[in-house]
């Protein structure tokens, strides 16, 4: 076993002996899943073969490549500040994991450190390089509708899209203070595939950013790819920040379907106030039904189609209400249990915040002017964006491998921070696994998909 030094033994059991050794072991065993996820899906090598590494080769020592798994991987085991690379730098697992060696020899590499994967911020903040971490997310979610659809695209794919506010610490460039939320932040759009939870993309806007700002822009540009490489019919579903006139006109021009909550006002209140008061003996059960008629906000160019969602409570004497637009063929039925089923999405946008971060932590490390810092934060952004897709790769293969429900906290905690014992053996390295983790990692590879359709 190897010579040990005590470290202390606790009060409460005098017969506990708590002792440190030379063994070789790692608290992050799901680096090697994820690092599993990351080769059948072939990201990236894709990534590799399209990003400019300005950097000299004969004096490089961590490929692109490298750094590359490096982050994703620590930030997908929860190590999100640069500084715990230096921590973890002997950590045998995540090294093997990072490198593109094989054999047994990986073990020995050591992970980069802070300053050289800040330095990777600094290649990937380049816009040439920004442009390929965007597209790198599309053709995640390209690979995983065309393996569900045996090589063809899908017939249809809801997108939600929303403002999901993170905090800033300090005077980062880009930030500001928001009286909504009580905080100093960065206000970046999210879009998400409302099926299956994939991310679409991100897009880091200023801290004061209205709710809709650049959305117009933006949301046409996802939508052309991915009707061209992803599904043949792409709805978007907005919440109440998204309906302004702007961004309802560049959805029509772009032909885009769209279902939008709109905020209150005193018109659609008027229009509600008929149906407020129940009328009758309480219904011993919550009902809900809808009313459609054309309403149009005084910013609109155009009247559009409104659906009110009326809802009455058991035992309440005032209804509620309220109103979505939308440029859907569909019934109203139709739209209000299409609108409804948001709440997923909502609860993907939590768990980014609550698993991969909610906070970007990047300066203006050296000479770096306000543009350059902004970038850097839009780079990380990006990579948290494909370590929160390579989770949930990881989650979607273990909810079908047990036919349970699986959050990302729950899947870091009960899966990827398992516990291994390292040893070399005849030229081998030998992972052993801690036993209460080996059913969750046997039902997970049994449905990992074996190999994604090569990126485009």
């Amino acid at each position: 076993m190897g010579e040990t030094v005590s470290l202390f033994s606790p009060s409460f059991n005098k017969a506990l002996r708590v002792e440190t050794g030379a063994q070789r072991l790692s608290s992050d065993a799901g680096a090697i899943l994820q690092r599993e996820a990351l080769e059948r899906t072939g990201i990236v090598a894709w990534l590799k073969a399209r990003l400019l590494d300005p950097r000299d080769p004969r004096r490089t020592r961590h490929t692109i490549s490298q750094l590359l798994r490096d982050s994703l991987v620590m930030i997908g085991q929860g190590w999100d500040d640069q500084r715990d690379a230096d921590t973890l730098r002997s950590d045998p697992i995540l090294a093997a994991c990072g490198s593109d060696g094989r054999g047994e020899r990986v073990m020995d590499r050591t992970l980069a450190s802070q300053p050289t994967i800040s330095r990777l911020l600094d290649i990937l903040a380049k816009p040439e390089n920004q442009a390929v971490l965007d597209q790198a997310l599309l053709e995640l979610v390209e690979q995983r509708v065309r393996a569900r659809n045996k090589g063809r695209r899908a017939r249809t794919m809801t997108i939600d899209i929303d403002g999901v506010p993170l905090q800033a610490h300090g005077q980062q460039p880009g930030s500001a203070f928001s009286d909504y939320t009580g905080q100093r932040q960065h206000y970046p759009l999210f879009a998400l595939c409302g099926e299956t939870g994939d991310m679409v993309g991100v897009l880091l806007r200023p801290g004061n950013a209205g709710p809709a700002s650049e959305a117009a822009a933006w949301i046409p540009k996802l939508v052309e790819y991915l009707r061209t490489h992803v599904a043949e019919q792409i709805r978007v579903r907005l919440d109440a920040g998204f309906s302004d006139a702007t961004t309802l006109a560049a959805l029509d021009a772009h032909g885009i379907e769209f279902i939008a909550r709109l905020p209150r006002n005193s018109a659609l209140e008027r229009r509600f106030e008929p149906q407020r008061y129940r009328r009758g003996r309480p219904s011993k059960r919550e009902r809900e039904w809808t009313d459609e008629f054309v309403h149009k906000a005084g910013t609109w160019e155009r009247p559009r189609r409104v659906v009110m969602v009326i809802r009455e409570r058991p035992g309440e004497l005032f209804r509620e209400a309220f109103y979505l637009v939308a440029n859907s063929a569909g019934s109203q039925r139709f739209v209000r249990r299409h609108y409804q089923q948001r709440g997923m999405a909502e609860a993907h946008f939590g768990e980014f915040k609550d698993v991969i971060g909610e906070s970007l932590p990047c300066t203006r490390r050296g000479q770096a002017t306000e543009e350059q810092a902004f970038a850097r934060s839009q780079a990380l952004l990006a990579l948290r964006a494909l370590a929160y897709q390579l989770l949930h790769v990881l989650r979607d293969s273990l909810e079908r491998g047990t036919g349970d429900g699986w959050s990302l906290r729950r899947l870091r905690e009960q899966v990827l921070k398992s516990a291994v014992r390292v040893q070399r053996h005849a030229r081998r390295v030998h992972v052993i696994l801690e036993r209460r983790a080996a059913s969750h990692w046997r039902a997970l590879l049994r449905r990992l998909t074996r190999a994604y359709p090569a990126p485009g």
